[in-house]
């Protein structure tokens, strides 16, 4: 009996040990931060697939937090890569919707500022943006990758337990995550600091999970791992001699601070762990542009550790049981029963939600959601608005929306600059600046207020008020005081005379925007015109009289850029009509016409264009609001900015360009090469069109930069006139 029972416990003892020894440790996989580095995580996943190697947990950082949620929510390796393929970064890191997608006001502010600078107004005192980035275009991405899985709170039932680390910039703490808002979460634990900006969620203002827990080894022992395959893609230390700027200093101090906290997080992996360290070289954080190539260096890296990988390698029907489970659910898209706009952190929540109303009892559709949240975006005054899903308790789904203004806001200087010289001693300047004053009710009222000085002076004063179910009516009473100065010559080399044209102005515009590339408007207007003598002899009079009357106003726009466009077309054409019955001096009829059309062949640019203005009736004393301007660089080049004036004005051009810099890197200078053939003509009276056409020509070098389109070109037109250009400004006019 006691052999026996001796017997027994041998068995009982066998089997544990072979239990023990079959069964596989806790797996869980860590991925560090280091932006377009952590590309490299897709080629150790496909590696990890490839050899039958599941994991347990995923735990991320940064880029890491991206791909590991990704994987997490049920991505397999190849599905991630091909999201990464097709994510435009160069359209992620600007936070507005496409200049097509824009609304028609903020094409013209584009056109009016060409770049120029934003600044906030807050409590009387000049305020900055938190981020070169707001992270808009990347939040709603998040939302719609991540949709399936959008109804779950707790990470823990996702395909994998996952957890996802951001820090508290307020105390410098680091945040974990395992429940909550999926795409939020990851939002945040990649804001890193001065590009993306911090997001405020769950009482904590949160940037890069980085600065905190770079490769947060000690999470994932948290979650009860017992084996860690770790992969960190941090960037390495610069040498001393390549440190010969500000930033490279500022960004070797972050690297070391992130150094230090990530070296003695791996100094507490055991001899069971596997640490992957991808040799990426000189592929930096910002460099998304070669993520293809960061994929292949991670996968390279996990081939390297194959020996240590594969002790955690399944047979086929385990790794089958891990593949069917982690599957990302099936999306079924559900009816909108509900809009829900959240009004706490906007003061224009209003204006979101007629965008947005319609929305209500159709089939969600993501595309259709992330147009409409960009036109509202678009809008200007908003830092982020973002979405989810949401479920009643008796079962409806609907949209919960949060409009959060921007907070350098509600008021904001813009100011803008352009430059011009013939290098022959005729220059000019236009400063712009102006104040715009948001939220002044829940539906997007709001106050401009701008003052330009240099060739044009001008003094302009609006109040306009979106209305109607989608806010595509306005209405906008205004005040204008204009000064200007223009020659006299006849086409002339010399200048006869020099006037200087003062205009004052009050109306009331009602417009009407049926949608992002329309805008349809009518005015009634009441003001005085003068033009007083500067230079020249008594034989030429001042001129003054007054105008009454109404104006038809419509615009196309979708063009691609009001700098160098690519593809679209611009047509801005309208009528005026001063009538004597409504204060005019004498009736007369003003049409306006300008159009632009982008084609593009590869790296080649054509851009087709014409300007007309032509009056007609009144005399000579109304058609000083009549007359245009030609001249200046593909605008009757070979004659200086403006030097032409006359009431009948004509232009044919076609401009080409070609970009000399590689159009896929992320942060390359956008440079140009091109040249334009136009004709042209100025005449006093309608009768005159047609006659004496002058040709010219130009060649030019532009450079896109923030400030707007900068411009060395040479011109001539005939008659001996030339040119040489420095100019700020663009292709594209807007007004006289």
């Amino acid at each position: 009996m006691p052999r026996l029972r001796f017997c027994l416990c041998l068995i009982v003892l066998s089997v544990c040990s072979i239990a023990q020894a079959t069964q596989r440790p806790k797996t869980c996989l860590v991925l560090g931060g280091g932006g377009a580095r952590g590309a490299a995580h897709i080629g150790v996943l496909e590696v990890l697939e490839r050899e039958h190697i599941p994991v347990d947990c995923v735990v991320g950082t940064s880029m890491g937090a991206i791909v590991g949620g990704l994987y997490a929510a049920g991505y397999d390796a190849t599905h991630i890569r091909d999201v990464l393929d097709h994510i435009d970064w160069k359209n992620m890191f600007s936070d507005d919707p496409s200049r097509a997608e824009l609304p028609m006001r903020r094409k013209q502010d584009e056109l009016r500022f060409l770049g120029g600078v934003e600044l906030g107004l807050r409590d009387g005192k000049i305020a900055f943006p938190r981020g070169a980035v707001q992270g808009q275009k990347l939040q709603l991405l998040l939302r719609r990758l991540l949709l399936p899985v959008g109804i779950s709170q707790d990470f823990d039932d996702l395909a994998i337990p996952f957890r996802a680390v951001a820090t508290d910039i307020g105390n410098g703490q680091r945040v974990v995550f395992g429940s909550g808002d999926l795409a939020m979460a990851i939002r945040a634990s990649m804001s890193v600091p001065a590009a993306f900006a911090p997001l405020r969620y769950h009482g904590h203002m949160l940037v890069d999970g980085g600065i905190s827990d770079n490769v947060p080894i000690d999470v994932a022992r948290a979650l009860g791992a017992q084996r860690m395959i770790v992969v960190d893609v941090g960037e390495r230390l610069t040498p001393a001699d390549q440190l010969n700027s500000p930033f490279a200093i500022a960004s070797q101090m972050l690297t070391v601070m992130m150094k230090k906290q990530t070296d003695a997080q791996l100094a507490t992996l055991g001899p069971d762990d596997v640490l992957i360290t991808p040799e990426l070289g000189d592929l930096g954080s910002a460099n998304f542009d070669r993520a293809p190539q960061a994929v292949q260096i991670g996968m390279a890296a996990a081939e390297e550790k194959l020996a240590a990988l594969r002790r955690d390698a399944v047979d086929a029907d385990d790794y089958a049981r891990f593949t069917q489970a982690h599957r990302l659910p099936k999306f079924d898209p559900p009816l909108i029963a509900f809009l829900d706009v959240l009004h706490d952190r906007s003061r224009t929540a209003g204006y979101v939600e007629q965008h947005l109303s319609g929305l209500v009892g159709e089939p969600f559709d993501a595309k259709t959601v992330d147009q409409r949240i960009g036109q509202a975006y678009g809008e200007g005054s908003y830092e982020r608005i973002g979405y989810e899903l949401t479920r009643r308790d008796d079962g409806a789904t609907g949209l919960t929306v949060e409009p959060v203004d921007k907070g350098w806001g509600p008021n904001f200087l813009r100011v803008g600059l352009r430059l011009s010289d013939n290098f022959n001693g005729s220059n000019s300047y236009q400063l712009i600046s102006e104040a715009n004053f948001t939220g002044l009710n829940a539906y997007g009222g709001e106050s401009r207020n701008r003052v330009q000085l240099g060739r044009v002076t001008e003094m302009y004063s609006e109040f306009l008020q979106p209305f109607g179910n989608r806010g595509q009516y306005y209405i906008a009473p205004y005040l204008q005081y204009r000064a200007n100065d223009f020659p006299i010559n006849n086409g002339a080399k010399i200048d006869y005379a020099e006037y200087r044209h003062t205009r004052g102005v009050g109306a009331l515009e009602f417009g009407f925007t049926p949608d992002e590339s329309w805008q349809f408007s009518g005015a009634l207007e009441y003001g005085r015109d003068a033009a007083r003598l500067r230079i020249g002899t008594p034989d030429f009079p001042n001129i003054s009289s007054a105008f009454g009357g109404i104006i038809a106003h419509a615009v196309f726009d979708d063009l691609d850029s009001s700098g160098f466009p690519r593809h679209g077309t611009r047509l801005d054409v309208s009528q005026e009509y001063l009538i004597a019955e409504l204060g005019s001096t004498a009736s007369a009829q003003i049409t306006r016409l300008r159009w632009d059309t982008a084609l593009t062949t590869g790296a080649n640019t054509f851009l087709l264009g014409a300007n007309l203005s032509s009056s007609s009736g009144g005399g000579r004393d109304v058609q000083i609001a009549a007359y245009s301007p030609l001249g200046g660089l593909t605008n009757l080049s070979g004659y200086t900015e403006n030097q032409l004036f006359a009431t009948q004005t004509a232009l044919l051009r076609g401009v080409y360009y070609r970009r000399l810099t590689d159009a896929q890197h992320l942060f390359s200078v956008p440079v140009y090469l091109g040249g334009s053939l136009e004709a042209g003509g100025f005449w006093e009276s309608r009768r005159q069109i047609g006659r004496d056409w002058i040709g010219a020509g130009s060649v030019f070098l532009g450079v896109d930069t923030f400030l707007g389109p900068i411009f060395l070109g040479y011109g001539y037109a005939q008659g001996g006139h030339n040119a040489l250009y420095l100019t700020f400004g663009s292709l594209l006019r807007s007004d006289p």
